[in-house]
């Protein structure tokens, strides 16, 4: 019985080098990295950061071959075949698909920060337009697009977003980050906690709640004073470390079902404030240790929020990305060939600007709206 216990601790380690075995009831004289919270190592939670960029185009392409694969499944069923492949046409829709999401992934990590940044910068607005920082009705629907696609889909909020009217949204969004705390989370936590402004989005805004609310503000603090910024209430960052759901080893045959996930994937929560406060002071937590390690080290380049939402997609898809392909080549090759990144093309640089994106959306929505 013993041994049967010590398996199962030691199954939510890695081989690699970890300074604290305190509370992990592990032998010390194994060398390992922990995924746990508390105990993750710089160069581990570094690692999984960059496994990031593949791992979010596999998991979109999975989606996408997954939703053709059952369209094409039901119809060969009506014929009494089976069919595995996807004919050129589908691979097409596939490539073109991802393309676009990899694009809309840069716009919410990359581009519309900067233009939240820059509105912030600009001083008096002419016209209607809210002076500072805001959104834009037609932005707003794209972060809820981004956040459906790249978690679990939930259909119904994009209506209610969409139901907005547009003077609500730039009122709201400018209100809400304006009232933004100007404190360090590091000397008076509770008073750096943005509720003001979790209030303003979730009041007036139609299909935001304290999850999209911390989206849209964890967006737009990216740029600026780095003890104002705030992390997203994202299902990947909650699992991991408010709940300590996390992989327990390369075999994905020896992974547990996890009890705070839903058959299709969607967690198990309330997505209230209360929720989002542990979410909070859990990733205040993380970053300041992970912080420290970068000090201690004389290294360039702080962990910021992101950086923990992007590493805690990594944990949550772990078996979809190659994390563990260099310690066992044979982990996770059924993953790999149903994704078939190998004839995939979508790894090349895009041509496009990521920033075009959102002007072609504006565009096509100005001209449905009239």
């Amino acid at each position: 019985m013993a041994a049967k216990e010590t398996k199962l601790r030691t199954l939510h380690v890695q081989p690699d080098k970890i300074q604290d075995h305190s509370n992990d009831g592990v032998d010390d004289n194994k060398q390992h990295a922990s995924f746990h919270p508390r105990h993750i190592t710089l160069e581990t939670f570094h690692n999984l950061l960059s496994h990031y960029p593949s791992t979010v185009e596999r998991v979109h392409r999975g989606k996408l071959m997954l939703k053709l694969q059952s369209k094409a499944g039901k119809g060969s069923k009506r014929k009494g075949e089976t069919k595995t492949e996807l004919d050129p046409s589908q691979e097409k829709h596939i490539l073109e698909e991802t393309d676009k999401f990899l694009q809309l992934d840069r716009w919410r990590y990359e581009t519309l920060p900067k233009i939240i940044a820059e509105r912030a910068n600009e001083g008096d607005q002419k016209g209607s337009v809210p002076e500072g920082a805001h959104l834009l009705k037609e932005e707003l629907i794209d972060i809820m697009e981004w956040k459906t696609k790249h978690g679990v889909s939930r259909p119904m909020l994009m209506g209610m977003v969409k139901s907005n009217p547009v003077a609500t949204i730039t009122k709201s969004t400018s209100t809400a980050f304006a009232s933004l705390p100007d404190v360090d989370p590091s000397v008076a936590p509770s008073d750096a906690f943005p509720k003001a402004s979790l209030d303003a989005l979730t009041a007036p805004i139609r299909g935001v709640g304290p999850a999209t609310a911390s989206l849209i503000l964890s967006i737009a603090t990216v740029f600026g004073d780095a003890k104002k910024q705030v992390p997203f209430y994202s299902d990947d960052v909650y699992l991991w470390l408010c709940l300590t759901d996390f992989p327990e080893g390369p075999n994905p045959e020896a992974q547990k079902l996890s009890k705070h996930k839903k058959p299709n994937g969607e967690l198990i929560a309330k997505y209230n404030v209360n929720e989002y406060r542990d979410l909070w002071n859990a990733s205040q937590e993380l970053r300041a240790r992970l912080n420290n390690s970068v000090r201690e080290r004389s290294e360039d380049g702080s962990v910021s929020f992101i950086d923990i939402e992007r590493a805690a997609y990594v944990l949550r898809n772990i078996a979809v990305s190659d994390y563990f392909t260099t310690q066992n080549p044979e982990t996770g090759l059924k993953t790999e060939k149903l994704m078939d990144p190998a004839e995939s093309q979508i790894a090349k640089e895009t041509k496009d600007d990521s920033g075009e994106l959102v002007t072609r959306r504006s565009k096509r929505r100005k001209h449905e709206a009239a």
